[in-house]
């Protein structure tokens, strides 16, 4: 993934290298103009070239009584042509790859706030978790309360105690139903 800051440097090299590109181009142009110091070039207006192309075509100028020329080197005119496709070339990949960087940050953006709605869930799940395994100790331990309480009568069922306690009971009842009749 690309991070604002390696986009930017690399940004900034394009950049820096069209610019190189530019002086590299110009430097060679004054080169070849400094050959042919006699030549000079005179603006033609019925041309659609721009003055400072490099593909801007020279013209033949007259001195008083003699002619001179300066003839276009064969290897100039194709070499200054490819170096303006690769200029093209170079600026429409450039313009790709801001295309694809931009694309790729709204998708990095797009997936960080994804990974934090679901951090977000997650830390919701958590919670709710933990409040689960709470109810279910509180509810393990009244279970284990209740196993107790049913062995203790189910104890109880098999003990002598339990008759004493129902003759005793069955006594209590036989002297309150006397002293209701009687009283």
């Amino acid at each position: 993934m690309l991070y604002g800051t390696e986009l930017s440097s690399r940004r900034i090299f394009i950049e820096q290298t069209k610019e190189e590109v530019k002086s590299m181009k110009e430097r060679l142009n004054l080169t070849k103009r400094d050959k042919d110091v006699t030549a000079r070039q005179v603006p033609d207006p019925s041309l659609p070239v721009d003055d400072n192309s490099p593909l801007k075509m020279p013209q033949v100028v007259t001195h008083g009584p003699t002619r001179y020329s300066r003839l276009v080197n064969e290897a100039d005119s194709p070499n200054s042509e490819f170096i303006e496709r690769t200029l093209v070339q170079q600026q429409m990949i450039m313009t790709q790859q801001d295309d694809q960087l931009d694309q790729i940050a709204s998708s990095m953006g797009t997936l960080k706030n994804m990974s934090r709605q679901i951090g977000q869930e997650v830390d919701e799940q958590a919670v709710m978790l933990d409040d689960f395994g709470h109810e279910m100790e509180t509810t393990q331990s009244k279970m284990e309360n209740t196993l107790s309480k049913m062995a203790k009568v189910m104890h109880l069922s098999t003990d002598r105690r339990q008759w004493a306690a129902i003759g005793a009971l069955s006594g209590v009842l036989a002297v309150v139903v006397i002293l209701y009749f009687v009283l």
